[in-house]
């Protein structure tokens, strides 16, 4: 072989590696702190996992210079393609969330496919269809290069590609998730089969322990639980908008704690963290304490309260439980009530029907009504004579356009949050004493950052976490309790003074509730407000606190 055939040989083998190598290196790029596992493992002394894992760590790398050039086979036609879409799928999850993806959104992915994938190609499948679109040539193009350098690899070391997808699952399986630095080839197939095999508590839920006696403030209590509402996009909390008009006229009757912290910026974490009282010293909840304490509803009918749980997010013929309810909590509910309409923003009103029913009733009731809200798309959250801000989203059009995306989210927030509080408060003359405690379960991102996800993402902002807090009642002396320290909590409360206040209103002893919940709404927060962003029970190895302020979010 001639001299220059040899350099140019090697040329095409420096450059084809270089190639591979300036890949991963802007893949791993795509993680905010690609070192975090390495830093976890060992400072928690886990010195074995971290060695196993960087040594499955470089031989994942080995593979993915074996995707590209070990020899042609059969095997390696029929499997290239998965391993290529695993990579690109990676590349649309950055591309959309600012993060590669993580074991939340993967679980997020198995458990919900069906509803996650129809989200994807009507809010988003425009952003990302370029990526498949060369799907095809990019399969052709990888499964001739090494013919096309000749860099004579045998077949057979193929199997390291395909082994790596294996050891990938083991080893995130092996650290709890926490290690999950590989190459997106291996580590999103064995990401989501580590998702839909990973177990969580599904038993029965301990008994309710309280020695004391009771001292019943309220005959009706009502937990309203709503669905993405960011509170900073309420007027009644100095909006630019007037997207709350009728609340912002109640002069009496109402305590507004301004901006509030969800306690994660994902639905079903946040509605069991309100559900169970887990404290936030107890996050993440490796032990699942969560899905084992006694919930809610286990401590009002103790209390002596009838329950009832409506859900204006599944239709009455779905009979399922969402955000970890199971049938053993579900047995401590006296009545379950799914109200979900085929014209979803119909399912609010429907709800607010059955909730002035049960406020007529003469018995103790305790009422959690999980709101269907403002899903994404909005623009299906209002009828269209509520279309007030516009240019909106029309159907079809991705919500890229940060104008007509907020436009459609302040519609939605007139329907949702003012009209219908109105329609339920015109209702309250003849109401038992009750007392409304209202939260959304997170906020939203609407562009704010340029990227697609709403919430429910491993890289954050602060908007995610943005809810109202806000006390209805019609008892004087129970708004005055909550007035009394509304300058010192105000922008300061979050969703875990939720359980304790609950529990205060059912009649629980104050001392014996600070002791083991914590603080309630009537008390300080003690503690900033801010959310918990990435899988509650500690999988995965996404674990921060976020604040719904920047300067706190800076000084991190």
């Amino acid at each position: 072989m001639r001299f220059d055939e040899v350099f140019l040989a090697k040329l095409r083998k420096g450059v084809a590696l270089s190639s591979v190598a300036v890949l991963l290196f802007v893949e791993f790029s795509f993680f905010c702190d690609f070192f975090y596992p390495f830093r976890f493992l060992w400072s928690q002394g886990k010195t074995i996992e971290l060695f196993l894992s960087l040594i499955l760590f470089f031989w994942s790398l080995f593979g993915t210079f074996l995707i590209f050039f070990s020899g042609r086979s059969l095997l390696r036609k029929t499997t290239l393609p998965f391993l290529l879409f695993f990579f690109l799928f990676n590349i649309g999850s950055f591309k959309v969330s600012k993060a590669p993806l993580d074991f939340q959104t993967a679980d997020l992915i198995v458990g919900y496919f069906q509803w996650w994938a129809g989200a994807v190609v009507e809010n988003i499948g425009l952003a990302v269809l370029p990526l498949f679109i060369i799907l095809i040539p990019v399969i052709i193009f990888v499964e001739r290069l090494p013919d096309l350098l000749k860099l004579n690899i045998h077949e057979k070391f193929y199997f390291v590609s395909l082994s790596a997808v294996i050891l990938t699952f083991i080893g995130l399986q092996y650290t709890h998730g926490h290690f999950d630095r590989y190459p997106s080839f291996f580590r999103v197939p064995s990401i989501l089969a580590f998702a839909g095999l990973s177990h969580v508590y599904d038993g029965k839920k301990e008994n309710v322990r309280y020695p004391g006696s009771f001292d019943t403030q309220v005959d009706k209590i009502v937990l309203i639980v709503d669905e993405s509402i960011r509170a900073d996009i309420l007027g009644i909390n100095a909006y630019e908008k007037e997207t709350t008009p009728f609340l912002q006229s109640l002069q009496t009757g109402m305590v507004n704690f301004g901006l509030a912290a969800s306690s994660s910026n994902c639905s079903d974490y946040s509605n069991l963290i309100i559900r169970s009282g887990l404290r936030k010293d107890e996050i993440p909840d490796i032990d699942q304490v969560s899905l084992k304490k006694p919930s809610i509803w286990q401590f009002t009918r103790k209390a002596g309260y009838y329950n009832v749980y409506i859900d204006a997010q599944s239709a009455d013929e779905w009979d399922n439980y969402q955000n970890f309810m199971n049938k053993h909590e579900a047995s401590y509910v006296d009545e379950i009530v799914r109200v979900r309409q085929e014209t979803a923003y119909e399912s609010d009103g429907v709800a607010r029907e059955k909730l002035i029913n049960l406020l007529r009733r003469p018995d103790k009731t305790f009422i959690m009504l999980n709101k269907y809200g403002i899903h994404f798309p909005y623009f299906r959250s209002y009828p269209e004579k509520y279309n007030i801000f516009t240019p909106t989203l029309e159907l079809g059009e991705p919500m890229n356009d940060r104008e007509k995306s907020l436009n459609s989210f302040m519609n939605g927030v007139r329907w949702s949050v003012d009209a219908w509080f109105k329609d339920l408060l015109s209702e309250g003359g003849d109401f038992k004493t009750y007392t409304f405690l209202y939260t959304s379960d997170h906020g939203q991102n609407i562009v704010d950052d340029g990227t697609l996800a709403t919430h429910c993402r491993p890289r954050a902002n602060r908007f995610e976490g943005i809810v109202p807090m806000i006390v209805f009642s019609n008892d004087a002396a129970i708004l005055e309790s909550f007035r009394s320290v509304l300058l010192t909590n105000y922008d300061k409360t979050n969703h875990f003074q939720i359980f304790p206040t609950l529990l205060g209103l059912s009649g629980y002893q104050e001392p014996w509730v600070s002791h083991h919940y914590g603080a309630s709404l009537s008390q300080g927060p003690g503690t900033s407000p801010e959310f918990f962003v990435g899988d509650l029970h500690g999988r995965g190895s996404v674990n921060q606190w976020v604040s719904i302020f920047p300067i706190e979010n800076e000084r991190k």
